[in-house]
């Protein structure tokens, strides 16, 4: 299992679009991602309606855990999102 905390850089915080593309490469990778608010109960990361509940604005900090196969790429695919 890895971890990484990333920031929100999107001006209009983490919308739809972002959303999608972050639960596409999610799904695409076989392995559980899961994404949290720091201090908050983490949500999952192939659910775009999960990510938008998290409500992350612009600046705000999140933790993204990868646990599976090849965790360090996927890892890397998911906070160049960012």
């Amino acid at each position: 299992m890895v971890s990484k905390t990333v920031s929100v850089s999107q001006a209009e915080g983490w919308h739809a679009r972002p959303a999608s593309e972050f639960a596409k490469v999610a799904v695409k990778s076989g392995a559980l991602v899961t994404v949290s608010r720091l201090g908050q109960t983490p949500v999952r990361g192939d659910s775009v309606l999960s990510l938008l509940a998290l409500g992350a604005k612009h600046g705000e900090k999140l933790m993204i855990t990868v646990n599976g196969t090849d965790e360090e790429m996927v890892l890397n695919q998911l906070t160049s999102l960012f």
